[in-house]
């Protein structure tokens, strides 16, 4: 069983995973919702945003996408199956399928088209990097939104007051 708390926090986790951010089309959103619908070469994403004040505007933006599962299947090699796969089954729950790319514990990144930052409940002890996994999320999908890198000179004085 997964422990009750999997995180330090949010900024200690957008550390620990801002490399394994997704990079998605963040659609128009109601002000100060926690919904975020994010869409993906392969699908629309529905993410409970952890990073409020929830004022991330319509456009590219770059999500940490971070489902929590039961339990995380490792196919077998022979598997015919695509290598990755991901689903929306509506607000909240992904189904998916792809590659190990980073064992974190008590996380796994798996590579199903975009990054995913799974936590699961059970996982096979000798996962490796490499393996194929698939699982089905449950509700809520957290969303992390890194905020936009700004240059220096970007910066106007007036934001410095």
């Amino acid at each position: 069983m997964m422990p009750n708390m999997i995180e330090d926090g949010v900024d200690a986790f957008i550390a620990r995973f801002s490399a394994q951010a997704a990079s998605v089309e963040v659609a128009s959103r109601v002000e100060g919702s926690p919904l975020l619908e994010c869409l993906t070469d392969d699908a629309v994403l529905y993410l409970l945003e952890r990073t409020g004040p929830y004022v991330v505007s319509r456009g590219r933006a770059r999500v940490i996408v971070q489902p929590e599962t039961a339990t995380l299947v490792r196919l077998d090699p022979d598997d015919l199956g695509p290598l990755r796969h991901l689903e929306s089954l509506g607000v909240g729950v992904l189904v998916a399928s792809g590659v190990v790319r980073s064992l974190d514990t008590p996380f796994v990144v798996v590579d199903a088209g975009v990054p995913l930052v799974v936590a699961a409940d059970v996982a096979p002890d000798d996962l490796a990097l490499g393996d194929r996994v698939r699982f089905q999320s449950r509700a809520p999908v957290h969303g992390f939104v890194l905020a936009p890198k700004r240059d220096r000179e970007s910066v106007r004085t007036d934001d410095l007051v």
